[in-house]
């Protein structure tokens, strides 16, 4: 599953928009999932703007607002150009959502900027000299690369939840196996739909035949699935990913029967952040590296 970014800008602004996604999707497209700020995955029906905008800083990996000189503003008797007030307010909601290595402001040359980015570097671009805007967009690529073996922990921290998942079971099985000698396998499966994981579990295991046994003693804490007729084959699905469906239930508390496509956006992007944690730290840990894979998210029940 691809991270997602978002790009805003003004109405004036989105010429340049179009041509930062097309820069952007043209190098990252492989991971990375870029949708403008009027392509109808950002604005609800009856919901105001203010309201679909802080969701949208909720659920996206990354943030690139286009300040372009919009406006003439003048202060204090000296009239320059400024960015559309919108676009800076939205630049503040991802920054608080994202912080500076995922929200990014790409800024028209002669824009005057809040006094808040002194001694910030932004990138600049002049949109009538060729090569510029290519030459700004390249650092905020450049910048995003270095984030992408990387997740963010959220106020939902879906990557501390990957970090004790990690530490308290599939380290000290590796490790274990690794002391014995003995050549295993994990598959770690994670479910789309993580509302009822005892009844998801259940399923799996039905449709692979398997027996729990303990990972250092057969009737010891913590318990493990054996795939049936296979020495040292296992899997798993996380049941700290419980604590994540109770969470983000309270914090989105059900309002109607059925499923709730905001919750469903932040659900998905917490599990695309669990998921990429864990492969971290597995690829860190030399007695897991090899023997233990995460499979792709199960959006459609698992199999």
């Amino acid at each position: 599953m691809k991270r997602k970014l978002f790009i805003g800008s003004s109405s004036e602004g989105k010429v340049i928009a179009l041509k930062l996604k097309q820069e952007i999707e043209s190098e990252l497209n492989d991971w990375l999932e870029c949708d403008l700020w009027d392509g109808g995955a950002v604005f609800d029906l009856n919901a105001s703007a203010l309201d679909s905008l802080m969701k949208a800083s909720r659920k996206y990996d990354y943030g690139i607002l286009v300040a372009t000189k919009d406006d003439i503003t003048k202060s204090r008797g000296k009239e320059t150009h400024t960015p559309r007030d919108n676009v800076m307010f939205e630049m503040g909601m991802f920054l608080g959502s994202l912080g500076f290595t995922r929200a990014f402001l790409l800024v028209e040359k002669h824009s005057k900027l809040p006094t808040d980015y002194n001694g910030i570097t932004v990138p600049y671009f002049e949109s009538d000299i060729e090569g510029s805007l290519e030459a700004a967009v390249q650092q905020i690529k450049e910048a995003i690369i270095l984030s992408q073996q990387t997740y963010n922990l959220r106020p939902v921290a879906s990557a501390a939840l990957a970090l004790g998942y990690f530490e308290n079971f599939v380290q000290k099985l590796a490790k274990k196996r690794l002391e014995d000698d003995i050549p295993f396998s994990l598959k770690i499966v994670l479910p789309g739909n993580i509302n009822d994981i005892h009844s998801t579990t259940l399923l799996y295991k039905r449709n692979n035949p398997s027996d729990e046994i303990g990972v250092f003693e057969k009737t010891s804490r913590p318990i493990i699935n054996r795939y049936r007729g296979a020495t040292e084959a296992y899997w798993d699905i996380p049941t700290t990913l419980q604590t994540l469906n109770k969470l983000i239930n309270m914090i989105i508390p059900s309002s109607e029967i059925g499923m709730n496509p905001e919750k469903q956006d932040w659900i998905s992007t917490e599990l695309r952040n669990f998921k990429g944690t864990l492969e971290v730290l597995i690829e860190l840990c030399p007695a897991s590296r090899g023997n233990v894979s995460v499979l792709p998210i199960q959006t459609n029940g698992v199999t």
